[in-house]
């Protein structure tokens, strides 16, 4: 007895599993949830969290981990549950509509049913003509017992419409776990010279030049960066990249990001050499264990001198760079200003000097081995909605018997339509 109540325990659960009323509840219940994943911020860090919501909102977020809604492992597990649905969906689906795809006319239930149907008033020698114009061509006959039967099954590839988009969102839905858990994205930056690691891979960015290009009104108009790709220190690859334009190579694609000003700057203590950098836009230069930082604030490099409180460039080029700087003293902000290239910025035993300013450029790079089945998953979707809105399968069927002449058709979609347009034919070639 215990045995068969476990039996039809795990029965209920299997139909649950291949339920449609469970795929939707876990549709709607992911959409609502992509939905809090957009108004959320994610990949912040807890200190963000704590300062923009408050309460039972912050706990809400730290519980269900809604700050990193889809690496989360409840979200996850909703989507391998979605993947199983439309899976055992798919599989219970197939051999009926395989079957529907494949299914031959049963002529015995033809000759069963045929007087229930309509009777129409179109001569034998039109009925190829009338079945033609209806969208049935080369119809397949048949004598039995005096009666000659017409008939003919179009579109019947339509049937497998709604199956194929449904093995598309499984398709889409592993694409994008392959991408979102198998692949990366990195960012890396640096001016011309640079060489930077590409986090997590054994790959090498080596940025060997980096222009800006100007229209004639001096706007930009594009960013071009020269690289060599590296593998373990040996090159593979090697070429430009500009915006709409990204580098592909080795399963992997670069785009250009953004860009921003770097400076070479150089500390002192005591008046003698420390320490050199190069500083980017918004970093801090921290020496001493901490005990002086120098923060790049903003570079203007083309310094209007005519009103230095308006704090405002001329030109993109770099005719008179002046740093906006911040000081920093044993934790403490100390000093705020500007500085021209080659000045000193001083405090206590501590001199900083910054120049050769340089635009540097700032990198993405994406490697998702999912796409190649997100093109898939869309192309066989394309092709399942082909089907399911534009091959819709129908049947006719005509029964002659000695003067009369019966009918029956139908539509699986639209039937109403269908139902009219028969009648407008119907009407046309009886009067003919």
């Amino acid at each position: 007895m215990e045995k068969r109540f476990d039996d039809n325990i795990f029965k209920k659960i299997f139909r649950m599993f291949h339920s449609m009323k469970f795929g939707i509840v876990l549709l709607v219940v992911i959409g609502v949830l992509s939905i809090i994943g957009t108004i959320i911020p994610q990949n912040r860090s807890d200190v963000f969290y704590m300062e923009n919501y408050h309460g039972f909102f912050y706990e809400l977020i730290n519980v269900f981990d809604l700050g990193n809604l889809y690496s989360s492992y409840w979200y996850i597990g909703l989507m391998i549950l979605l993947i199983i649905n439309l899976f055992l969906c798919s599989i219970r689906r197939f051999i009926p509509i395989l079957k529907r795809v494949t299914e031959k006319p049963n002529l015995d239930k033809v000759l069963e049913e045929y007087k229930t149907w309509d009777t129409i008033n179109i001569k034998e020698d039109k009925i190829n003509g009338f079945a033609s114009d209806l969208g049935f061509r080369n119809l397949e006959t048949k004598n039995i017992d005096g009666k000659k039967i017409y008939y003919k099954n179009k579109n019947s590839m339509g049937y497998l419409g709604s199956w194929i988009t449904h093995v598309s969102l499984i398709v889409i839905i592993l694409a994008f776990g392959i991408g979102r858990y198998m692949g990366y994205e990195v960012f890396v930056y640096g001016i011309p010279g640079t060489v930077r690691d590409v986090e997590g891979t054994n790959y090498q960015i080596q940025i060997d030049d980096f222009e800006m290009r100007f229209d004639e009104n001096m706007v930009v108009s594009q960013y071009v960066t020269s690289l060599t790709l590296l593998e373990n220190g040996e090159i593979i690859d090697s070429g430009q990249l500009m915006v709409n334009h990204p580098f592909r190579g080795k399963g992997i694609n670069i785009y250009q990001n953004a860009t921003g000003w770097a400076l070479h700057a150089f500390l002192y203590k005591d008046d003698q050499a420390y320490k050199q950098t190069v500083l980017y836009n918004s970093e801090f230069f921290v020496e001493d264990n901490g005990k002086i930082a120098l923060q790049f604030v903003e570079l203007f490099p083309d310094f209007d001198m005519s009103d230095p409180a308006a704090l405002r460039n001329l030109s993109p080029l770099p005719n008179n760079p002046v740093l906006l700087y911040a000081l920093y003293y044993n934790g403490l902000k100390v000093d705020m200003g500007l500085a021209r290239m080659g000045d000193l910025i001083e405090y206590e035993e501590y001199k900083f000097i910054v120049n050769r300013p340089e635009m540097y450029t700032l990198l993405q790079i994406n490697h998702d081995p999912g796409i190649t089945f997100a093109a898939i998953g869309g192309l066989l979707q394309i092709v399942g909605l082909i089907f399911a809105f534009y091959l819709r399968p129908k049947k006719l069927r005509i029964v002659i018997e000695d003067d009369n002449v019966w009918l029956w058709s139908k539509s699986y979609g639209n039937d109403n339509l269908y139902k009219e347009e028969l009648n407008r034919k119907i009407e046309k070639w009886e009067e003919q």
